[in-house]
């Protein structure tokens, strides 16, 4: 062999002992080193996943929750103004009562007051008549010049006073 010959083998020899070499160290990479990057990287990708899950599910309650709050404080103010509503109308019911009960009283005191008015009226009209009489016996007395029977005068002339009222 030449030492062209030899050189090339040489060459080839090298080549094919580094390639060996290399390949080797492929595999032994492979092995050793990529299955376990790989397995990490796949437990990472499955984490970043898992998260991405848990913040749209996370993002689904927050948005249910918010509709339930909506839909809760939607219900306290209907409830809150049935509420209302219902005080004012027990406020209403509560002021005709009370209107009422004020009116039956001011009638009661209208209608006791007529009664006084007219017993008072019936007492000074009796009052009158006695007066009117007393008057009539002492000015009969005095024209007539002479004391007369007070008592049966006196009949005389309430008996006229009443066919007085009797016609008018």
């Amino acid at each position: 062999m030449t030492r062209l010959d030899a050189g090339l083998l040489t060459l080839n020899g090298t080549l094919i002992a580094q390639l060996l070499i290399f390949l080797v160290m492929v595999g032994v990479l492979y092995r050793f080193a990529w299955g376990p990057l790989l397995q990490i990287l796949n437990e990472r990708r499955e984490r970043i996943q898992q998260g991405v899950e848990a913040t749209e599910r996370a993002k689904r309650e927050l948005e249910e929750a918010e509709r339930e709050r909506q839909a809760k404080l939607e219900e306290a103010r209907r409830e809150a103004q049935t509420i209302l509503d219902r005080i004012a109308k027990q406020a209403e019911d509560l002021r005709r009562e009370l209107e009422a009960k004020a009116r039956e009283q001011a009638e009661g005191l209208i209608a006791k007051a007529r009664a006084e008015i007219q017993q008072e009226r019936a007492k000074a009209v009796e009052d009158l008549r006695e007066q009117v009489a007393d008057l009539a016996v002492m000015a009969a007395g005095r024209i007539i010049g002479e004391s007369l029977d007070t008592k049966k005068h006196r009949e005389l002339i309430e008996r006229t006073i009443e066919e007085a009222e009797i016609r008018a």
